[in-house]
């Protein structure tokens, strides 16, 4: 559990030295209160299933499932002090394979935490978990481009802010560089800072882009000639035809659609309608 002790710096004054508290404090509370945000918002995605107590109650309860992104999320607010095991019945000496409790209102959690001496690596586990569910298991976009995030991370975005990780455009955000390391921890951007879904976005593209413009005639009358353009016989002849990025004779053993392959058929009825 997180300790909630006094840091002091040293300066020099009048060939003295002094403890520059201000700073410290300063430096503490930022990086508390960030931590405190991200929790909360780790905090209210967890219990969002409590209809008993609420998303983000105090008390309110949630099971991690053995989801690895869960657990790591259950480990960084017991960490912090913010979730609690509730023993069970049939196991009472249980901590981990069991209901964990919410130890306080996700609201106080940033005033909790804004005291808090926050190192280096408690830092990046936080951030870890919160853009691990935020990003993979929700609605917050990991893209570079300028995005608006749903209502429950309008906060924790606004510290992000204020830490550097992301920055305002107008009232959207952006993330900036500095939170590029963590992407590329939970493998949403690469080495170079690129998102993947922005990359995996730009093949779909290009492949959908080929694959219409070397579309067999027979496939093109059979399935793009009527409006608005069924999606099911769409993905059935991508996965009869279309392989390894060229058309090929209709194969009716093959396997199932492949990943990405509703994506592709989606994007060629956009090209097929958009030439209507």
């Amino acid at each position: 559990m997180i300790h909630f002790e006094p840091v002091w710096s040293r300066r020099v004054a009048f060939g003295k030295p002094e403890f520059d508290v201000v700073a410290v404090v300063a430096l503490g509370s930022a990086q508390g209160r960030l931590c405190g945000e991200l929790a909360a918002a780790i905090a209210c995605h967890l219990t969002r299933s409590d209809r008993e107590a609420g998303p983000g109650a105090h008390g309110a309860t949630y099971y991690h499932e053995s989801e690895p992104a869960f657990e790591e999320a259950t480990r960084v607010l017991k960490d912090l002090g913010l979730a609690a095991p509730v023993p069970r019945a049939d196991k009472p000496d249980e901590t981990w394979y069991c209901r964990h409790a919410l130890t306080m209102d996700s609201e106080a959690m940033p005033g909790a935490l804004a005291s808090a001496v926050i190192d280096g690596a408690r830092l990046e586990a936080v951030l870890s978990a919160f853009l691990t569910l935020a990003c993979c298991h929700d609605r917050l976009p990991s893209e570079r481009t300028p995005f608006t995030p749903p209502t429950a991370y309008e906060a924790a975005m606004r510290a992000l802010v204020r830490a550097g990780y992301a920055q305002g455009v107008g009232t959207a955000f952006r993330w900036t560089d500095k939170i590029g390391s963590a992407m590329c921890r939970i493998e949403a951007w690469d080495e170079n800072g690129q998102s993947l879904a922005t990359l995996r976005e730009r093949d779909r593209l290009a492949q959908a882009d080929a694959a219409w413009r070397s579309m067999p005639e027979t496939i093109r009358r059979a399935h793009f000639a009527k409006r608005p353009v069924p999606l099911v016989p769409v993905v059935e002849a991508l996965t009869m035809s279309w392989r390894d990025g060229a058309w090929h004779p209709v194969d009716r053993e093959a396997p199932v659609a492949p990943a990405g392959q509703i994506a592709l058929a989606r994007r060629l009825i956009e090209l097929a309608q958009s030439r209507a």
